[in-house]
């Protein structure tokens, strides 16, 4: 226990979820991670509860929706940092404005990033200093370049992804679809991977993938 006491110190970005927290500790600047699961199956809810976590800690994150529509992501984050229903935010939306204004908003940025090239975020993270960029999904961002395959272009994306979040000093979460072979199973590793076995693992320092129980 002192041991993982120590660990988390030394941690930029300390997973507050036991599970994860049980074998690392967390997350450190200059680090790729990616996130994988079949649709449904919750990478999304996953990522907004790392989002919540990131804010309690006043880390600036900038999460680039690619798969929902920004305000339905706003939305699953202010629900996940206050712990409410979407009923339980509407009763309590008086009390709960003022709280959004001085414990969330100056800490998140959503942007609706259908179209976004590779480089433009690249060009926001020289620009704005955020702590941490979620990319969702980031195998359908734009990358320059011509490439004779598919997986050739994913490998040149999260070989990007790794050089922004060295080159801005943040931690960059890729968020990404897993193949059917990890249909409904409860553990999935990163060979299940959609459209790349190897190209896009091998630019990540940790991948976790959700499987359905």
């Amino acid at each position: 226990e002192e041991l993982l006491q120590e660990e988390e110190k030394d941690s930029d970005f300390p997973f507050d979820y036991a599970p994860i927290r049980e074998n690392l500790s967390g997350m450190n600047r200059g680090n790729l991670g990616i996130i994988f699961a079949r649709p449904e199956v919750g990478k999304t809810t996953f990522c907004c509860f790392l989002c919540a976590s990131y804010i309690r800690q006043k880390l600036k994150v900038v999460y680039w929706a690619n798969e929902e529509p920004a305000h339905k992501i706003k939305l699953r984050i202010i629900q996940s940092h206050f712990n409410k229903t979407i009923g339980e935010l509407e009763q309590q939306r008086d009390v709960l404005r003022t709280r959004y204004q001085e414990e969330i908003q100056p800490y998140l940025v959503i942007m609706d990033s259908v179209g976004t090239s590779i480089e433009e975020v690249n060009e926001y993270g020289q620009l704005n200093k955020p702590d941490v960029m979620f990319c969702d999904q980031l195998d359908k961002f734009k990358v320059r370049g011509d490439f004779g395959r598919g997986d050739e272009r994913l490998k040149e994306i999260y070989i990007n992804a790794r050089e922004i979040a060295k080159r801005n000093n943040l931690l960059l979460w890729a968020v990404s679809q897993a193949s059917y072979e990890a249909h409904d199973r409860p553990f999935i590793d990163y060979a299940m991977l959609d459209n790349s076995k190897t190209g896009k693992a091998g630019e990540a320092d940790m991948i976790i993938g959700i499987g359905k129980t």
